[in-house]
């Protein structure tokens, strides 16, 4: 599986990814099913109507284009389909480019595993047939609407002005860069090149599209509806944007849910585009929320053309101190008369749910997922305390995936800012009693009570909470952990057992601070010291408590169905379970005033 995603922190990218911390002096692991990526960004299409088309292509002529396959496997590189339903990721099919069902350029590693993760890569390039005249056109634009889900491969565009003799390569991605703003695209995305140091007043233009898995088993990319334009003079585009608190950690960290206690102002800045073929010099970025209630602006900046630029807000937004939901608007804007002034604005760009007892990072609507296929692990995030305050438990969502009888927990950690690795940085402080799934658990928020009661927590102190399990030694997937949203790198962080070393992931797990003191939930008192051994088990099941009961032994398989009922009288006994098939078990003890219950593995 791969475990290597990533992408920076904005409103409209997502991605999973996980690096080892960035001061380790260790590889990072990949595995390609830690996380099941989902949430998509929103596409951006508009087209400027007094823009000027010099050429255009939507592959439905397969011959305007020649196919190289180095890969030496017939079919295994870029082919053309006029099946939008082909895309291999639910969330992005099917395709819809504005010509999709007339065919578009396809190439599909995930497809070609079987044959591909063999120590030869798919290496293959789309390039014109025919060359292009762009004789008088010293500003060209290249355009294109593509659909992707990225991991480890190189893909990107080149542009020749000699025939197709020398090339200059715009990359998409490549197999060491982990920077990339998004590892899914948007349905479609679209990309525009500014190519006219190239191509500009040359007669023998061509393009070339090009991919190369890497032999990695990577994903997939289509491409369709590709331009050659001159843009309008003025056109700038609103893009997304970045917001966050600083604190202790020294990363402005976003918080979609903030108890009234950790309120701190917000740091806004927007990403802005310039698709005009003009400098704008004065392009200024204004944040407000939808109440009214505040606004904020930039300074002017000039953006180049063909320049995509981050600009902040000169003064910090700081939400009103009450119960509500806070929504922010962004638009950005010059004294040019921009060209499609639609694109200039985005409303509803982020929201921050002030409240009373809940601290959140993530987005709070699971589309992902992460784990450890069955081998224990740990996920969770970074929080800056602002305010000293008593935590009582911690919230966290469960995949629908993950397995009924699955033994989670919950931990705090503190940070110590003065350590050299994160392995010493993060300072033990409290754990929830183990946790044992149900069915009524999956698809669901459970809170983890602390076993202390409530811990403490120091102002200007960072601190980090995660969900966990010891796994199964891999029988079943165990915990998987429900993620949200993009995490900036080393804000919220993965911990293997299997190598015993911490990650950071860009996929934010749904674990969450809960500082409401009637925390109580899942708080699991076991009176009897139930202990069951060996653990996996194989032909008998040997059970031990701390002191001499009369109670009813019960076994349960993970659906809650009864595989045995006995008598207990005493302080140990035993089952046997030869007859018993491969999986999950539940003993459970009851002497009519305590129920305990551990959890089996059998293994035959």
């Amino acid at each position: 599986m791969k475990k290597i995603y990533i992408c920076l922190l904005g409103f409209f990218t997502a991605s999973a990814f996980t690096a080892q911390v960035q001061n380790s002096n260790f590889s990072p692991l990949e595995r390609k099913n830690s996380h099941l990526v989902g949430q998509i960004k929103p596409s951006k299409l508009t087209q400027n109507t007094k823009e000027t088309i010099l050429w255009s292509n939507s592959f439905n002529t397969p011959s305007d284009w020649v196919i190289n396959n180095t890969a030496g496997t017939p079919g295994l590189g870029w082919e053309f389909s006029s099946n939008p339903a082909a895309i291999p990721v639910s969330q992005l099919s099917p395709f819809a480019s504005t010509t999709a069902a007339n065919g578009f350029l396809f190439v599909n590693s995930d497809a070609n595993n079987t044959v591909d993760f063999d120590g030869t890569p798919i290496v293959t390039t789309a390039t014109t047939s025919a060359t292009i005249n762009l004789t008088g056109q010293p500003v060209v634009r290249l355009r294109y609407q593509h659909n992707f889900r990225w991991w480890h491969d190189t893909r990107g565009v080149s542009v020749s002005a000699d025939n197709g003799v020398t090339w200059t390569d715009f990359e998409m991605s490549n197999e060491n860069d982990y920077s990339l703003p998004n590892q899914n695209a948007g349905n479609p995305e679209q990309t525009v090149i500014d190519i006219s140091s190239i191509a500009g007043n040359q007669a023998q233009v061509k393009i070339r599209f090009y991919y190369n898995d890497n032999d990695y088993w990577a994903w997939y990319w289509a491409v369709d509806d590709v331009a050659l334009f001159v843009p309008e003079d003025n056109d700038l585009v609103m893009l997304g944007g970045y917001w966050g608190s600083t604190g202790a950690w020294g990363a402005r960290l976003p918080y979609y849910q903030i108890p009234l206690s950790q309120l701190a102002p917000l740091d806004v800045a927007g990403i802005v585009k310039n698709y005009g073929a003009l400098d704008q010099n004065d392009v200024v970025f204004t944040a407000a929320l939808a109440s009214g209630v505040w606004s904020g602006s930039s300074a002017p900046e000039a953006v180049l053309t063909g320049a995509t630029d981050t600009i902040s807000l000169t003064g910090a937004l700081t939400p009103p101190p009450i119960v509500a939901t806070h929504v922010i608007n962004m638009s950005v804007s010059s004294s040019a008369t921009d060209a499609v002034p639609a694109d200039n604005s985005i409303l509803a760009a982020a929201s921050v749910s002030v409240n009373n007892f809940i601290y959140a990072r993530d987005k709070g609507t699971a589309t992902n997922g992460t784990y450890n296929q069955g081998m224990g692990f740990e996920a969770g995030n970074v929080f800056d305390i602002y305010a000293a305050a008593n935590l009582s438990g911690i919230d966290t969502y469960i995949d629908a995936g993950a397995v009924v009888g699955a033994e989670v927990y919950a931990k705090l950690y503190s940070v110590d800012p003065t350590a050299t690795t994160t392995a010493a940085a993060f300072v033990f402080v409290d754990e929830s009693a183990p946790y044992i799934l149900t069915p009524a658990d999956l698809d669901q928020k459970i809170t983890l009570a602390l076993s202390a009661g409530a811990a403490p927590l120091s102002a200007g102190v960072s601190y980090v909470v995660v969900l966990g399990s010891y796994g199964d030694g891999g029988a079943t997937d165990d915990l998987i952990i429900s993620t949200a949203g993009v995490s900036e790198a080393s804000t919220s962080y993965y911990y293997d057992m299997t190598d015993n070393t911490w990650y950071y992931t860009t996929a934010t797990p749904m674990v969450r601070m809960n500082f409401d003191p009637s925390v109580g939930i899942n708080k699991v008192e076991d009176n009897l010291g139930l202990r069951v051994f060996p653990n996996p088990a194989n032909e008998v099941i040997n059970i031990s408590l701390n002191k001499e009961v009369a109670a009813t032994l019960t076994l349960l398989d993970v659906s809650g169905k009864v595989v045995k009922t006995q008598a207990l009288n005493g302080i140990s006994t035993s089952i046997n379970t030869a007859s018993l098939n491969s999986g999950v078990y539940f003993v459970t003890i009851n002497d009519g005033t305590s129920v305990s219950t551990q959890k089996v593995v059998i293994k035959k």
